[in-house]
């Protein structure tokens, strides 16, 4: 995956304090929008979990308002930051990075938990329903298959969750959309 921030934008919290929010596109679209503080708390929790020496450097603080000028450079160096971690295997696949972007996005969407029920078909046509979050990640939601079916933990990873669209053709049949990792 490709990280960028291209641009920033200005924003106001709840309490009308403006605040200047990072726009972080993932493949060349729009994924979240991020404060600076939360991109440091996101870089102090990887130094914990696998130490300074692995992350590149990250743009300190600054005590003062900045010019358009610090803001860019800035935005280049969270921009590099975010590449170069996302680079990693170890921290890109860790739940921290995933739960991050997770997080940022649900943030930036303002979107609520709550709890759903989803039908999920077998490849013998058996249905079974699950009540999970709306912010589960496929891992989540795969785990609860697993063990809704008694399936042992030892072997949960070797199934997948695809995302299935059934034909209206009148035969049943089915067709892929896309596998969910």
């Amino acid at each position: 995956m490709h990280f960028s921030i291209p641009d920033t934008s200005a924003l106001k919290d709840d309490g009308g304090t403006s605040y200047t929010s990072f726009n972080v596109h993932i493949n060349g679209v729009f994924h979240c929008s991020v404060r600076y503080s939360l991109l440091n708390a996101f870089n102090e929790e990887l130094k914990k979990e696998f130490g300074a020496t692995v992350l590149p450097p990250f743009p300190p603080k600054k005590l003062f308002g900045m010019t358009p000028e610090k803001l860019e450079e800035r935005r280049l160096m969270l921009e590099r930051y975010v590449q170069i971690v996302s680079q990693e295997p170890r921290i890109a696949n860790s739940d921290i990075f995933n739960g991050f972007l997770l997080k940022a996005q649900q943030e930036t969407q303002k979107e609520t938990s709550e709890a759903v029920t989803l039908d999920v078909f077998l490849m013998n046509g058996y249905k079974i329903t699950v009540k999970i979050m709306s912010t589960d990640q496929t891992e989540d939601v795969l785990e609860t298959v697993a063990s809704q079916l008694e399936l042992p933990e030892e072997f949960t990873y070797y199934f997948t969750l695809y995302l299935v669209r059934k034909e209206e053709d009148g035969d049943n049949s089915k067709s892929l959309v896309e596998m969910l990792d």
